[in-house]
């Protein structure tokens, strides 16, 4: 099980960071490349996650003879997803303190539409920094990252789960 999980969780921080990283390489990442980033980041998430499933099957149907628990699906998959989160988070700590350092203020002015500088860029990234201000840390950003693919990787990781366990057959 440790080779299969190792194998499928690398082929997921390859997809979950390669792609967004190939992206950007491409599209840039000024403000222009957030609308972009936030579709290729979410789909990139949800394919990587599904290595999940095929880890599930791999590992049920050619190292297991045919069986499945749950309990086993759900060890394969939260440690893919452990490994998927960590490989995001440590991405999204890199790009905030050495590729993009002014990220949450750019990311604020697009969204918003204010201008970085204007009285209403200031109160409002000021609200935005008291109310949520740890999710714009260094270390809560990674942990925010590290979550959002956890979780997307845990609700697979259950469906997978479900769909993939095959109990052994009772012989008399």
């Amino acid at each position: 099980m440790k080779n299969i999980t190792l194998k499928y969780g690398l082929i997921a921080c390859l997809i979950v960071v390669g792609v967004p990283a190939g992206t950007m390489a491409i599209v840039g990442w000024g403000s222009e490349s957030f609308d972009v980033g936030q579709v290729v980041g979410y789909s990139s998430m949800i394919v990587a996650m599904a290595m999940v499933y095929f880890a599930m099957r791999h590992y049920r149907d050619k190292e297991n003879k045919g069986i499945m628990s749950f309990g086993q699906g759900m060890k394969i998959g939260l440690l893919i997803s452990s490994m998927g989160g960590a490989a995001w988070g440590l991405y999204n700590l890199v790009f905030v303190l050495w590729i993009m350092p002014d990220f949450y203020e750019q990311y604020y002015a697009h969204s918003s539409g204010y201008a970085i500088g204007t009285p209403e860029f200031e109160k409002g990234f000021a609200e935005m920094m008291g109310d949520a201000g740890f999710w714009y840390t260094t270390f809560g950003g990674t942990l925010l990252m590290f979550l959002t693919v956890f979780l997307i990787g845990l609700v697979i990781s259950i469906i997978s789960s479900l769909i993939v366990k095959r109990n052994a057959l009772v012989t008399a």
